[in-house]
């Protein structure tokens, strides 16, 4: 805490060292836009982060001259409803009117200490605080932006919070960023939801300090001209590098009677590569000997750390960095040390040419050199470091001060210590310039009439009547002639882009050398741009008016110029208001029409004064203005007209364009005649087919709507009734319009109506025949023809079947049906004089199904029956039954049938008016008794049973009597003895056989269930003189069966066996003996 005392004490008394350098103190000044001092609420919010509260200032609102200084002591601030856990600082930033887009951190030029925000109920409180060290605003600053940052510490962010108040009436907008909201100063009206009454409680407090008994301004720089450029000079990624510039204060005009008091500095930099890099200027005190005699012990003082923004490569930027607390020299000082404190990722630039060299130091043991100064051995590297500020003589001593700038004509003079000078006369040894030579101004100014060497005197008459002579020789060049270059106008290339591509600048280089030789013409854009040559023709890089800098510097000395602007200017393109695309349809179907465009000029300039229209067609020939109406389009279907609007002040034109689209006349195809039969000779008919009237008027074309209308122009129906009724006798004319749905354009045709009379026919009787097969047959029409028409003559007849497919005419003879038994023959019948006039009528072909016999195609009897008795529909006209050797077995609907063989059924049966016969064959079979020849089966294991029988029939098989199929395989059977059966289904007897399946059961559970509860093998009953012996698994003999014993119970000397495997033999008593196991469960 000592040490941080120390640096404000330094400070401090720096800036009271500063403070005395000023006679003039004045007034108090406030700068507020608060209407009364009584702070109220707002509708402002707040949040638990950093936020600021801010206002604009322009000083000479407030009286405060561009030769003043602005020493800012206090601030206030109005703040309600705080909790306590945040602080505030006061901070001043130089700004200017494109703010906020213009500022930066590096416009900082002071700030006051931060001090906590005290718990503020909901009634606004001020808070006053005094700045331990005043920030001075430096002359020649125009505004300033005052902001209150309320700072917060992470461990109290739940006290963080903290409302601005206002005042009732204000003069000025607030501004606000913050709470990870905004970012940028926003006007609070500007704000969402806007906050437009919030008239930020904010003001500081200061005096004003003359500077007119102060030097000129003074610049410590050996950057021989102000271009600056990339070097090559290594940054250190962690910070810590000092870059450094020497200055002898006598070479700039700083004599040892003099303060030399620092108000700001300048530094460039290539690039910023990070967004946290500060910088501070420091002020050393050295001595030729530097840098060996270099010590921190001779630091006079420091600028306010200054946060400079990150940018990349594209362009070096020179900072301005305002000193808030001004840096005194005292007089007793020869040299210094300018060093800037780099910390964070930023490159250095220089300026292109230098007076001396520059110095660089490290802090960081990263990179070299460390904590000495080395000097800068590049001849390329010359840091772009420099100080301004102004003298102040503190002794009796009178000394002569000259501005010799270059680029200024007048040359300034002064003596200091002018408050004892009673008079002064001074001769600029420039006899050319005839009684200018002389000047009584204690400050004058001179434009020397050659440039060359010239010895300046000021005779002095001191106060107290002493007259000294002091004199200086000086080298005078003057800078060259920048004339005046007119403003170059050029109107915009595209509508409302502010840009135009057509500015000629071919004779501003002329206009700004004025004849003038060996000179060099630099040009600087809007935007920063250098050019040795303006391009041409020249674009303009800032919208509607950029202005371009011109610098005239000697050949041999490029340093010393003089500027001049001038103006591009971009006359604006007449706004055209879109004019609507025409259309219409053609006259005669040759793609040109009648289009009315009065309308036009009215529409593109949309009420635009001292505006001429032209116009031109499709290929670009200018048309008749104003355009003719109707006008034509020249060239077919499509035409693109082009409207050009001219400024007549600027000559400035735009055009835009519409299109005339004529569209296509539809086709309405020419119509046949239709003639209605008049059936009662009255001259009219209502069968006129209209179906096909829309599809033949409109043929291939598509979108299209069809309307109707009588001789008298009334509209008919649409569609038109089908069949219509004419309604006038014989003849009629109908107009038929097509219309395309999509532009409303038609054609049109006329329809007419004729009627005729119509043909009587008789009504044919339906024909019948037998069925042939599947329902065909062939049909007598003979008399077809003459039926139809009787004694008529001159008409035609066309037969056609149910499909519409076409028959011969006359039909033929005899004629085979197409579809079974049921046709439709239709017929037409039509006057020859006129086909559209006919009668229709239909007759139909049946076919007679045959009389249908009911038996079935072979009958079955067994050679044990004597005969077999038939029947069938006792409804037929005849029957005749036919054995296979020809007899006649019977004419009646029944039968005997005896023998085996193929027999005849022929019946017939009367229908429709004709007989129709049908004949059926049948067989009869005797059947054979069935007979089993042999039954094989499997056993042990593979136990099925298959039997072989022999016979004619068709047989059954069975393994019980019971349950019988048709196949004489069984599978899985179980041991035992079986009877097998076969019977013939159709019931002529049946065989059987007795077979037996040996087996055994894989296990059993003798537990007096009732199942399982002996082990015995199945079949064995069969074998009287077999024998069963039952073995545990180590042989020993168990128990011993015989056939007809009912089985093992598990039990050995009356004692149940555990379960397990046993084992068996078994002779059949017949030679046969197998073994096998079986498991005993329990």
């Amino acid at each position: 805490m000592t040490k941080n005392y120390s640096k404000i004490i330094i400070k401090y008394l720096a800036f009271l060292l500063f403070i005395l350098s000023f006679q003039y103190v004045k007034a108090q000044i406030t700068l507020t836009h608060n209407v009364g001092n009584t702070p109220i609420a707002t509708d402002m919010f707040s949040c638990d982060v950093s936020e600021s509260w801010a206002r604009t200032f322009t000083l000479s609102d407030f009286g405060i001259s561009n030769n003043d200084k602005f020493v800012i002591n206090s601030g206030q601030v109005a703040l309600y409803n705080a909790l306590g856990g945040s602080s505030l600082r006061f901070d001043i930033y130089k700004i200017d009117s494109n703010f906020p887009t213009s500022s930066s951190i590096t416009h900082l030029i002071g700030s006051s200490q931060i001090v906590p925000i005290p718990i503020i109920g909901a009634t606004p409180e001020i808070i006053n605080v005094v700045f331990d060290i005043p920030v001075v605003v430096p002359e020649g600053t125009q505004q300033i932006l005052v902001q209150v940052r309320k700072l917060f510490d992470i461990n109290t962010m739940d006290t963080a919070i903290a409302y601005i108040a206002g005042t009732e009436e204000d003069t000025d907008m607030s501004w606000y960023w913050g709470c990870h909201v905004v970012y940028n100063h926003t006007p609070t009206v500007a704000l969402d939801p806007p906050v437009n009454d919030a008239n930020f409680f904010i003001n500081v407090t200061g005096e004003l300090r003359t500077t007119a008994d102060l030097g000129a301004p003074t610049l410590l720089t050996h950057n021989v001209c102000d271009d600056v450029i990339k070097v090559n000079q290594y940054s250190c990624k962690w910070g810590g590098l000092k870059y450094a510039r020497t200055f002898v204060l006598d070479d700039f005009g700083v004599s040892n009677n003099e303060e030399f008091i620092i108000d700001r500095g300048q530094v460039a930099f290539a690039s910023v590569g990070v967004y946290d890099v500060k910088i501070q200027f420091n002020i050393y005190k050295i001595d030729a000997n530097f840098p060996s005699s270099y010590s921190n012990a001779d630091l006079i003082g420091s600028s306010q750390i200054i946060g400079v923004p990150y940018f990349g490569s594209a362009r070096p930027q020179v900072f301005e960095i305002i000193f808030g607390t001004p840096i005194v020299i005292p007089p007793d000082v020869d040299r210094i040390l300018v060093e800037v404190n780099s910390a964070g990722l930023a490159f250095i630039a220089g300026g292109a040419q230098s007076s001396d060299v520059s110095w660089i130091r490290s802090e960081n043991g990263g990179c070299p050199p460390f904590q000495e100064y080395k000097a800068v051995t590049n001849p390329n590297i010359n840091f772009f470091i420099n100080v301004t500020g102004r003298t102040n003589h503190v002794t009796n001593n009178f000394e002569m001060n000259i501005s010799n700038n270059c680029s200024e004509f007048l040359k300034e003079f002064r003596v200091e210590n002018s408050a004892n000078v009673a008079s002064v006369l001074w001769d600029f040894g420039d006899p050319a310039s005839g009684t200018d030579n002389n000047s009584t101004d204690i400050s004058p100014f001179h434009d020397f009439s050659a440039d060359g060497s010239h010895t300046i005197t000021a005779t002095i008459t001191s106060k107290d009547g002493s007259i000294v002579v002091i004199s200086k020789t000086i080298d005078v060049k003057e800078p060259p002639n920048a004339y005046g270059i007119n403003n170059v106008y050029a109107c915009e290339t595209v509508y409302n882009t502010g840009i135009s591509s057509s500015f000629d600048l071919s004779t501003v280089t002329q206009q700004v050398l004025g004849g003038q030789t060996n000179k060099v013409v630099t040009f600087v854009d809007g935007r920063g741009q250098k050019y040795t040559t303006l391009p041409m023709p020249f674009t303009n890089s800032v919208k509607n008016k950029e202005t371009i800098t011109v610098r005239v510097a000697h050949a041999n000395n490029t340093c010393c110029y003089s500027e001049t602007t001038f103006d591009v200017i971009v006359n604006p393109l007449p706004k055209l208001s879109p004019i609507p695309n025409f259309t219409n349809c053609e006259t005669n179907s040759n793609g040109f029409a009648n289009f009315d465009l009065s309308t036009v000029e009215n529409i593109v300039l949309g009420g635009q004064t001292g505006m001429s229209v032209t116009y031109f067609d499709g290929d670009g020939n200018q048309l008749q203005s104003p355009l003719p109406n109707p006008y034509v389009n020249q060239i077919p279907n499509e035409e693109i007209i082009t409207v050009r609007v001219t400024n007549d002040a600027t000559e400035c034109y735009n055009e835009t364009k519409f299109t005339l689209f004529v569209n296509e006349q539809p086709m309405a195809n020419p119509l046949d005649t239709l003639v209605g039969c008049d059936t009662n000779a009255d001259g009219f008919s209502e069968y006129f087919d209209t179906s096909t009237i829309e599809s033949q008027v409109v043929g291939s074309q598509t979108g299209m709507a069809v309307t109707y209308f009588d001789a008298s122009g009334n509209t008919l129906p649409n569609p038109l009734p089908n069949p219509f009724t004419n309604t006038e006798a014989y003849t009629q004319q109908i107009t038929v319009r097509v219309t395309t749905q999509q532009t409303e354009c038609y054609a049109e045709t006329l329809l007419n109506l004729e009627t005729a009379t119509q043909p009587h026919i008789n009504q044919p009787d339906n024909l019948y025949a037998c069925d042939a097969g599947d329902g065909f047959a062939y049909f007598n029409t003979s008399s077809v023809a003459s039926t139809l028409l009787g004694a008529q003559s001159g008409l035609e007849v066309f037969y056609s079947d149910g499909e519409g497919n076409s028959l011969p005419s006359p039909l033929p003879t005899s004629l085979l049906n197409t579809m079974a038994y049921s046709q439709t023959i239709n017929v037409r019948v039509e006057n020859r004089l006129n086909r559209l006039c006919y009668s229709e009528t239909s007759f139909d072909l049946i076919v007679n199904r045959l009389p249908e016999i009911n038996l079935e195609a072979a009958y079955f009897i067994c050679n044990l029956e004597p005969s077999m008795n038939l029947a069938v529909n006792p409804n037929f006209l005849s029957y005749e039954w036919i054995s296979q050797d020809g007899a006649l077995i019977s004419s009646t609907p029944n039968a005997e049938i005896v023998n085996e063989g193929t027999y005849l059924l022929t019946v017939t049966q009367v229908e429709n008016g004709i007989i129709c016969e049908n004949t059926f064959s049948f067989d009869l079979i005797r059947s054979v008794l069935p007979q089993i020849e042999q039954v094989n089966y499997g056993q042990l294991g593979a136990n099925f049973i298959e039997i072989i029988a022999s016979g004619d029939g068709h047989f059954a098989y069975s393994t019980d009597g019971i349950n019988y199929q048709d196949s004489n395989y069984f599978s899985n059977v179980q041991g035992g003895i079986y009877t097998v059966y076969v019977r013939d289904k159709d019931g002529c007897g049946e065989d059987s056989r007795n077979v037996i399946i040996v087996d055994y059961p894989r296990f059993f559970t003798p537990n007096n269930d009732g199942y399982h509860d002996y082990w015995h093998i199945k079949g064995i009953t069969a074998f009287p003189n077999a024998t069963i012996m039952i073995f545990d698994r180590y042989g020993k003999l168990l128990s011993q069966l015989a056939s007809n014993d009912v089985g093992w119970n598990g039990l050995y000397n009356g004692n149940p066996l555990i379960a397990n495997d046993y084992w068996f033999t078994a002779d059949l008593g017949n030679g046969t003996h197998f073994s096998g196991h079986f498991t005993l469960k329990r």
